[in-house]
């Protein structure tokens, strides 16, 4: 049973958090972005598709129209950065899955992050930065069970 609390104080601290992390940011993570041609929404789907989904979980997931997820699929697929495949139960619902081309492009998007999260985290003394690591690191696995119970992938896409 999970315990109920006031997550707004919480939330807020995130909040200024992230702030504080992007601050060191100075534009790396747009830069790759834009030199990959790619749309923070793209990057979205492409994270998000590193375990094949239906169109249907795409477009909920990002916010958009079957049509319009449709669309943006279709450019990630033309550049190869997915690839779209027939379902094993049903044909006509189609996996749409990372390639390796898009998993590569995922991976120079992380390293620029964790580069700018090192140099902003440097800042930190090493007890605040231990307590920080075994926070975020509790965080992570509960973020990472409740995200394995609930997901809804689908068949490998070849």
């Amino acid at each position: 049973m999970k315990l109920s609390f006031d997550n707004a104080p919480l939330a807020g601290l995130v909040s200024q958090f992230l702030s504080e992390m992007h601050r060191y940011d100075a534009g790396r993570t747009l830069r790759l972005l834009h030199e990959a041609n790619m749309t923070t929404p793209q990057l979205a789907v492409l994270e998000f598709v590193r375990v094949p989904r239906t169109l249907s979980a795409i477009a909920d997931h990002i916010g958009l129209s079957r049509p319009a997820a449709s669309q943006m699929v279709s450019k990630l697929v033309r550049r190869r950065l997915v690839r779209r495949s027939e379902g094993v139960a049903d044909r006509r619902e189609k996996a749409i899955g990372i390639s390796a081309k898009g998993n590569a492009l995922l991976e120079s998007v992380s390293a620029a992050r964790m580069a700018r999260f090192e140099s902003s985290l440097a800042a930190l003394p090493p007890r605040t930065a231990d307590r920080l690591r075994g926070a975020l690191a509790e965080a992570v696995a509960v973020f990472d069970e409740s995200n394995a119970s609930t997901a809804e992938p689908v068949a490998s896409v070849r």
